[in-house]
């Protein structure tokens, strides 16, 4: 039973009173009027027109439908005078919607023109603030009453987004010519928008998309923290609470490829897992694959996160700068030229304890049960003093470098360091001691791209990058002047090049290879230092076919990878089936063979700070195989008006893991093994969108299980399998405020207790800790709720502002996290065992303020 029940009820309650309040059935005005999208859709056929919009714009909007024998024009002027709509006849057929407040006067026309055929473009979308129109079958459109400074954008699928001011637009007695560029990449065909929540979309491709600039708010959060965000989706979980530790489905979280701009990253967390050592601010869109992952992705076999920024030259010169109680972040977007830009991003680390709720509350989650606090509580008879130091800072930089109509080069650069300095001071009557530790985590990614597009039906990309990560532990004992340390360091570059052929507007292919080389050095100084690498070659084609009007989507693929430090070869099929069978319900059909060389493992007999104990190791072909997964998955998703669900299920199997790499704290930590593990899982979402609220609800329920041939028992739980999660929250925006209320529920994760009134036996005269079967006990439930809000503002016609308020964990609950056990014996040779628990963050609130340029 959760603590807190009344509370919860409360809470629970209120989602109810939302839900509620916002259903249509018990109104009786929606029992005479009906949604204006479906009036639209019946004049369009009556009339042979059709009408540009915004969703958003008539997505709430419900009236008394007009008479049918009505002329256009009176139709359009019935529609008008009912709604606070302004419909604009544009050529003999299209109809553009709009807010009937002017936001100017000018009135702007143009041709849009495909660069490569000289042929105009069709269908393209032409957005302003307050209008939204298509292109005829001349390529033409026309906007009225819109401001000079009004941004307008245009963008077709397959073609490069086009940005400008309205006043650009104007010209002389005379619609100007818009060339557009066919696109450098195929964009994913979305079959669910507002998937969960705002910002984040489901495609037909099998993957998840996150879109920055979408997204708005999410409970607990001051700022999108994307490796956050992600934990949303059903399946994408963290069994720690951090955002260095993501498991998806059932998978540990060394078994996720995290890439940044197409780069391998080794290191994805500040404050060493508590926050993403990714800015927020320059994160354009977030990919995810559970499965079904395109073939150009090796490793990763329980699947792939791949953040990206803006890889535009923006018009004019933006940025911002904030403040929060953990952090200071600035950036900035510079146009150098008309085809050369630069990004510039910092963020730095503000570690005052003195009245910071923020700080002290990570203090306690990162040192719990580490040295630090077990320094701090000792009490030996003496004068000791502490003192640590931790910082944070992460630095990025990217040119973007349009060369010609034709060619694209971008480049990429990112640090992140992590650095925690410890040192205590002990004075008793018989003896003193000075130590200084250190605890260094770094790392340092670059990476260019080039994409040329060589005519209408081919493009290609160039790829390299390196992706260099190193730790660095060190304890130096100042009274005999003797150091130990040891390090964990990961070099590796990537060289890649891919082509994409058109075929047709719905049929293309994706082919290229890939050269991957990395080196992993493990030392414990002065006794142990080992250095390996892992060479491979990898060849993908994956051909993406839409068919009856897009109704069918085949994604099919294969990638061959081999290992040259081994000599072996692995064969790994994707694929991804999605078809439409009613205008509201479609299905997909998902699945895939991966491999992965490079894996991790936990150190827990880490004799140094205790904090960031996982090193990065290299598959060997012996004790360490490489790793092998299968899955298959079938889901569905249903959409109507403002209510939209998703439900899937799925088999993986994970084949070839060592048992020493899973983080046992039980009978099995000095085991080697090799195993495998399965998951069978469901996954569910429903979310309602109203016109300023937007309610969701996900749930994920997952049984999976090792299987170890070689030991008793051999069949126990996974380490990493939240068995149920549940996730439901409500986001709510008036003006330019918006609220954000939610909970996560979660079953507890599994441990191994020991036998209670015989804890301690003898083995060959040694104690040992005599515990039950591994896994066979189950941590306290998980219950946190969580509050956001945020207010946006005008300073002057040049700067914006924002206030972020984030309260974490709302009723402070005491959450288990980890509970594992240890054998001391004190000075009279008695032998006892300790319980050591790991909890949850408590009450967090941070606050932080934005300025925007």
């Amino acid at each position: 039973m959760l603590p807190y029940p009344q509370k919860t009820n409360t809470l629970l309650s209120f989602f109810a009173f939302l839900l509620l309040f916002n259903s249509p059935l018990s109104s009786q005005i929606t029992v005479t009027q009906e949604p204006l999208i479906d009036i639209i859709v019946a004049i369009e056929k009556r009339f042979d027109v059709r009408f540009s919009y915004t969703i958003s714009t008539i997505e709430d909007l419900n009236i008394i439908a007009p008479n049918p024998n009505l002329s256009l024009v009176e139709t359009l002027d019935y529609l008008k005078a009912n709604t606070e709509l302004d419909f604009k006849i544009i050529g003999q057929r299209y109809i553009a919607i709009f807010t009937s407040i002017a936001t100017g006067s000018l009135s702007i026309c143009a041709t849009i023109i495909n660069t490569q055929t000289g042929l105009p473009i069709e269908d393209a979308t032409v957005r302003g603030k307050s209008a939204n129109v298509s292109t005829n079958k001349a390529g033409f459109f026309r906007l009225d009453d819109i401001s000079g400074e009004e941004i307008i954008t245009i963008s077709y699928l397959g073609f490069d987004i086009k940005k400008m001011k309205g006043k650009d637009l104007v010209t002389q007695n005379k619609c100007p010519l818009i060339f557009a560029n066919i696109s450098f990449n195929f964009l994913d065909t979305v079959i669910l928008e507002n998937y969960i929540t705002k910002g984040i979309s489901k495609n037909a491709e099998g993957s998840i998309s996150i879109s920055q600039e979408n997204f708005q708010i999410l409970p607990s959060l001051i700022e999108p923290d994307v490796l956050q965000i992600a934990q949303i989706v059903p399946g994408v979980e963290s069994v720690d609470e951090t955002v260095s530790n993501i498991n998806i489905r059932g998978g540990k979280n060394d078994e996720v490829l995290l890439l940044w701009n197409d780069i391998r990253m080794y290191q994805s967390s500040h404050l060493f897992g508590l926050i993403s050592a990714l800015n927020p601010n320059l994160t354009q869109d977030v990919t995810i694959f559970k499965n079904g992952t395109h073939p150009k992705y090796g490793e990763g076999v329980s699947g792939l996160i791949s953040i990206t920024s803006d890889n535009t030259i923006p018009e004019n010169v933006t940025g911002g700068a904030g403040i929060n109680l953990i952090s200071a972040n600035l950036y900035a977007n510079i146009p150098a030229s008309e085809t050369f830009g630069i990004t510039i991003s910092g963020r730095t680390s503000i570690n005052s304890r003195t009245g910071n709720p923020v700080y002290n509350q990570f203090y306690s989650r990162l040192f719990q049960n580490t040295i630090i606090t077990n320094l701090n509580n000792n009490t030996s008879p003496g004068l000791r003093s502490t003192d640590e130091d931790l910082n944070f800072y992460d630095v990025s930089i990217k040119g973007v470098w349009d060369i010609s109509k034709k060619d694209k080069l971008t480049y990429n650069f990112l640090i992140i360091n992590n650095l925690l300095q410890f040192t205590e001071l002990f004075v008793a009557e018989n003896n003193s001691s000075s130590n200084q530790s250190l605890l260094e985590q770094s790392s340092n990614i670059n990476g260019a791209q080039w994409q040329r597009n060589w005519n209408s039906k081919l493009s290609s990309k160039i790829n390299w990058h390196g992706s260099n990560y190193l730790l660095e532990e060190a304890n130096r004992e100042v009274n005999t002047d003797s150091t130990t340390a040891q390090e964990n360091e990961v070099k590796e570059t990537e060289f890649k090049i891919e082509a994409t052929y058109r075929f047709t507007q719905d049929l293309w292919s994706t082919a290229g290879y890939a050269y991957t080389d990395t080196n992993i050095l493990n030392s414990k100084d002065p006794f142990v230092s080992t250095n390996t690498s892992l060479r491979r070659n990898a060849y993908f084609l994956n051909t993406h076919w839409m068919l009856n009007n897009q109704n069918t989507i085949l994604s099919v693929g294969v990638r061959h990878t081999s290992y040259l430090s081994f000599g072996k070869n692995m064969v790994e099929p994707r694929f991804n089936v999605f078809q439409k069978i009613t205008k509201n319900f479609s299905v997909t059909i998902t699945g895939e063979q991966k491999n992965q060389g490079v894996l991790q493992f936990t150190d827990v007999d880490n004799q140094f700070l205790g904090v960031e104990n996982k090193r990065w190791i290299l598959a060997n072909n012996e004790d360490l195989p490489i790793l092998k997964s299968k899955q298959i998955a079938l889901g569905s998703t249903f959409k109507k008006r403002d209510w939209s669900l998703n439900a899937n299920i799925y088999y993986k199997k994970v084949n070839d893991i060592s048992s020493g790499t899973q983080g046992f704290r039980n009978q099995l930590i000095n085991t080697v093994t090799i195993g495998n593990y399965d998951a069978m899982g469901l996954e569910f979402s429903m979310n309602r969108k109203s016109k300023n609220l937007n309610l969701w609800l996900s749930y994920s329920f997952v049984e999976s299980d090792y299987d170890f041939p070689e030991i008793t028992p051999g069949k126990f739980r996974n380490n990493f399998a939240i068995k149920h999660s549940v996730n439901i929250a409500a986001t709510f925006d008036h003006k330019s405020f918006l609220f954000s209320l939610g909970s996560t529920f979660k079953t507890g994760n599994p441990y191994t207790s020991v036998v209670e009134g015989n804890e301690i036996v003898l083995l060959n005269k040694e104690p040992m800790i005599n515990y039950n079967a591994p896994n066979s006990s189950t941590l306290g439930n998980y219950f946190r709720t969580d509050f956001s809000a945020a207010y946006t503002f005008k300073m002057d016609e040049t700067f914006r502002g924002k206030v972020n308020l984030a309260l974490l964990n709302i009723f402070d609950r005491k959450n288990a996290l980890e509970t594992y056990y240890r054998l001391t014996t004190d000075e009279i040779n008695e032998n006892s065992i300790n319980k050591i628990e790991q909890f949850s963050l408590g009450f967090t609130p941070n606050i932080s303020f934005q300025i925007f340029f």
